[in-house]
């Protein structure tokens, strides 16, 4: 892989939720290749098995759910013991499916908000507790432009993603006094599986490409932002939104 901008995250230790596929996928492997080690979190084994053996060394896994504390405590103080305390966190796990008001499923709703959101704000308190993180981490949580802008059957995403950038705006405010940062990635559609599955029942994938002045996302297009404002290049940005998003918000205006 080539790269105008290249970081070094040697000695480094970070977690990545959603760590498997898509966004989250792609910044385990930049992460990695910067030097750094990473405990990608996931639910399906079978395909972190497959990420670690891109580097063995430096790719480190736990197949779990991120709703389930427990296991994600046990899970991170185990990296920090075998590896050194955090740097920081990447909360990259999360669910997109339409909810339409008038027939929507209350249980996938909650399931949204669950590991959209709260396992977010959940790996945040425990990776920045002093036991696991160095001084002065950096933590990304990601929200979403459908947090910005209202998408028609979406109530229970975009209602997840707008709570994630005022949590992000509060809770910079609590970690400063360690100089821990907090910034939320805002991008639009952004080409994986999941969002594809999406608009197969949304149905207006046309309708989406059309307002992406530069075209739809792919990882590699949001991945460096996330590196940029893990890197020590951002010492100096914490609270903030970043939208990354090809355009769209342009093209909707």
């Amino acid at each position: 892989m080539t790269a105008d901008i290249l970081f070094d995250f040697s000695g480094k230790n970070f977690i990545v939720t959603g760590g498997s596929s898509g966004i989250g996928r792609q910044v385990v492997m930049e992460l990695a290749e910067a030097g750094a080690n990473v405990l990608a979190i996931a639910r399906g084994e079978a395909a972190l098995n497959e990420l670690r053996q891109i580097s063995m060394q430096n790719i480190f896994i736990a197949a779990l759910d991120v709703r389930n504390e427990a296991a994600l405590e046990n899970a991170i103080k185990e990296f920090v013991q075998a590896k050194g305390k955090l740097s920081g966190c990447v909360h990259a796990a999360g669910i997109v499916s339409p909810t339409p008001l008038r027939v929507y499923d209350q249980e996938i709703a909650n399931d949204i908000m669950q590991v959209g959101f709260w396992s977010g704000i959940k790996i945040v308190q425990i990776a920045t507790k002093s036991k696991y993180a160095n001084h002065g981490t950096s933590n990304i949580m990601f929200s979403a432009l459908n947090g910005i802008v209202a998408s028609k059957g979406m109530f229970a995403y975009s209602s997840s993603k707008s709570a994630m950038v005022t949590a992000v705006q509060t809770i910079s405010k609590e970690l400063s006094d360690k100089k821990h940062r907090i910034n939320a990635i805002c991008p639009a559609y952004v080409a994986t599986n999941m969002t594809e599955n999406s608009n197969k029942i949304l149905n207006d994938l046309e309708e989406t490409k059309k307002v992406h002045l530069l075209g739809i996302g792919d990882p590699k297009d949001i991945s460096g932002s996330v590196l940029f404002l893990l890197s020590d290049r951002a010492s100096w940005i914490t609270g903030t939104n970043f939208i990354v998003d090809g355009g769209a918000w342009l093209g909707i205006k």
